[in-house]
């Protein structure tokens, strides 16, 4: 039967990022860490208890739950694009590409040009953006052809 075209590609950039991250993990001295490169290295239970706990780390934590829904995004859509016997791409999985891929571009930019709200013992503070490195741009380069290529598959 095989997988349509437009799956396809859907998947392909959908699990893109998630992969770049973790192929980055072994080049961060060249690229930098990536999205989620302040989340590895050590478990958080240590983490909170010896207080090495980066102000960037839950942020780390959101963009690799996002990487998580794209991969698991891209693996429903090839075993949907296996299963159907109609080629073209489902309402429902064009919303939901739609939505993780908005929501990954907007959170890559607004965490890269906004200070970011981070609750500290004294109270609430404002840290400064989240550096861009390579690796996080590389991680973020698909998402426009991504969101094009759903845009364009609409039913």
């Amino acid at each position: 039967m095989g997988f349509p075209p437009l799956h396809r590609h859907i998947a392909l950039l959908s699990v893109l990022p998630f992969a770049i991250q973790f192929v980055g993990i072994g080049f961060s001295d060249a690229l930098g860490e990536g999205l989620c490169g302040s989340v590895f290295g050590i478990p958080l239970r240590e983490a909170v208890l010896y207080g090495l706990v980066s102000e960037y780390y839950y942020y780390g934590q959101f963009f690799l739950l996002l990487l998580s829904l794209k991969a698991a995004y891209a693996l429903g859509l090839l075993i949907q694009g296996s299963l159907a016997e109609n080629p073209a791409l489902p309402s429902w999985a064009r919303r939901a590409g739609l939505a993780l891929s908005a929501l990954y571009l907007g959170a890559f930019l607004l965490t890269r040009t906004l200070p970011l709200p981070f609750v500290t013992p004294v109270g609430p503070a404002l840290l400064s953006p989240a550096p861009l490195d390579p690796l996080s741009a590389m991680m973020v380069l698909p998402e426009p052809f991504l969101l094009w290529l759903l845009l364009r598959g609409r039913p």
